[in-house]
């Protein structure tokens, strides 16, 4: 009979449970990495917006971005113009939307791998 020995990750983790998703058995290293997968992206996306809405600090940022927007749209610049203030910050935010998911997928896995060593036996 061909029996897989179980292993730490074979528990279901809480988090999964809370955000419906389905119970599966990690047993191996390629099953770890699908189970990160499914929290970060269910973290990523569920709980930062809560967080989002929460924070002071980027609320305030997200108002000062609507006002001067409000100030480049009284500008009165022609459409080449338009396009080229579009484009600029569409560029600028897609580096810093990269750099934010690539620096919280690290900070991520490095909490999960030192939870793993410290539950070592």
């Amino acid at each position: 009979m061909d029996r897989k020995k179980k292993t730490n990750m074979d528990v279901q983790c809480p988090l999964l449970k809370k955000y419906k998703v389905h119970k599966k058995s990690f047993t191996s290293k390629s099953g770890t990495k699908s189970m990160l997968d499914i929290l970060f992206k269910t973290r990523s996306h569920h709980a930062l917006e809560d967080c989002l809405k929460k924070d002071e600090i980027y609320q305030k940022s997200e108002r000062k971005i609507e006002e001067v927007l409000r100030k480049i749209n009284r500008m009165g610049l022609d459409q080449e113009q338009l396009d080229a203030v579009d484009e600029a910050l569409s560029i600028c935010n897609y580096y810093d939307s990269q750099y934010g998911r690539i620096a919280y997928s690290l900070g991520f896995k490095d909490a999960v791998h030192l939870i793993m060593e410290l539950f070592e036996d």
